[in-house]
């Protein structure tokens, strides 16, 4: 494509000029350069997907569009409010609605800029990290013609919560385990899957009877997030015969699930059973600290880590590596001395 001035005309004007499918297409008329070529590039692509782009199309309009297509709302709870607060930020940061195409480089990083003001880095990173998405398709699909999320800045003013205060040791772990073990409600029988399995709450709470019949010693939990998290988890099948008798002492949902019950209630739960076990300082623990626990248990166990990895249902290892590697390290350290003892009377 080719982006000339003309100087032939009354009034000096850009025009683009190209060729497709041997027909040769140009057009004048443009102030500006970049005017001529964003021209250029929307015909050339409405001459190859053979539609025409809306470049008047509205941030909601295509948000709203793409989650459905997506399957975003099909995530778990604390996901879906993700998206819905995403979408919200935009129209509070730019007073309404605005169109795609004016979602800039600059004013998409004011955006996050204004918004980390009041938030930390990583709070930050999860806004961008939806909007992103959102944003990157929206340029494949023509409504705009530059990528705004290039080269990102991503900053926070607000220190991240420690880490250490989001997770929880083995031995609350276990004690946990056992006190959701003594209640019979639905959202302490689903603590208690997630806690022996290592599954997330979207995963579980998708779960039906026949996921815990199907296959002896196993729990089916069905995947959400990755391909290769639809998976049949080991566990003891003492532990899946309680479930069972838990749950056929309860009243059988006619949608079939065994669960499907919201997010809020099972934080609330969680939060009551860390105060029945003393865990009095852990205000920042979720039901997420579950599933890192029970990962830190089967490493701390020497437990290999592609076993976990397929467990966990992350879709490759290096996922798990990325996530756990500190917890691998303290154990390599541990078998180190292990091995040094077997060698010291030598």
């Amino acid at each position: 494509m080719k982006i000339n001035k003309r100087k032939d005309l009354k009034k000096p004007s850009w025009q683009y000029d190209f060729w497709h499918n041997g027909k040769r297409y140009r057009k004048s008329g443009f102030d500006t350069s970049p005017k001529a070529r964003n021209a250029g590039k929307d015909k050339l692509n409405e001459l190859e997907n053979g539609v025409a782009v809306d470049k008047n199309m509205m941030f909601t309009t295509y948000f709203d569009e793409w989650v459905d297509t997506n399957n975003k709302m099909n995530l778990s709870q604390p996901q879906v409010d993700w998206y819905k607060r995403a979408r919200r930020i935009v129209l509070e940061h730019f007073k309404g609605d605005i169109r795609l195409s004016d979602v800039t480089k600059q004013r998409y990083q004011g955006l996050l800029n204004q918004y980390g003001k009041t938030r930390s880095k990583g709070t930050v990173r999860k806004l961008h990290g939806i909007l992103a998405q959102m944003l990157r398709d929206a340029n494949y699909d023509g409504y705009i013609t530059k990528d705004p999320t290039y080269k990102i800045e991503i900053q926070g003013a607000v220190p991240a919560k420690k880490e250490e205060d989001k997770y929880i040791s083995i031995e609350q772990y276990l004690a946990l385990i056992d006190y959701f073990k003594s209640r019979d409600e639905t959202s302490y029988i689903l603590l208690y899957i997630l806690a022996i399995t290592g599954g997330r709450f979207s995963e579980v709470n998708r779960m039906k009877y026949s996921d815990i019949t199907e296959r002896l010693g196993h729990i089916h939990l069905p995947g959400t997030k990755t391909e290769n998290a639809d998976r049949y988890v080991e566990v003891n099948q003492k532990d899946i015969e309680l479930i069972k008798d838990k749950i056929n002492n309860r009243p059988r949902r006619m949608d079939g699930y065994l669960f499907n019950i919201s997010h809020n209630a099972v934080k609330r739960s969680m939060n009551y059973a860390k105060k029945q076990i003393g865990m009095v300082d852990k205000a920042n623990v979720t039901t997420y600290a579950l599933r890192h626990t029970h990962c830190s248990y089967l490493i701390s166990q020497g437990i290999p880590i592609e076993y976990i990895s397929k467990r966990l249902g992350h879709s490759s290892i290096s996922i798990t590596l990325q996530y756990y590697a500190h917890l691998l390290d303290e154990q390599r350290k541990i078998q180190g001395e292990k091995v040094r003892d077997l060698f010291s009377g030598s």
